[in-house]
């Protein structure tokens, strides 16, 4: 993916609060939310790809 498509999908999660991001040093680090956790967990398991159980 080029930096600027990632740059984007990262902001609208940011916006969303979805994800929060600190600094370390001159990396910018980005990881899930409590909200975004919950969200996860209340997906449920993925289904086959194929369609069955």
């Amino acid at each position: 993916m080029a930096a600027g498509t990632v740059s984007h999908h990262l902001t609208a999660l940011r916006d969303a609060g979805l994800i929060g991001t600190h600094r370390v040093g001159r990396f910018l680090l980005y990881a899930r939310t409590s909200s975004a956790e919950a969200l996860i967990a209340g997906a449920g398991p993925p289904e086959a790809a194929d369609g069955a159980e």
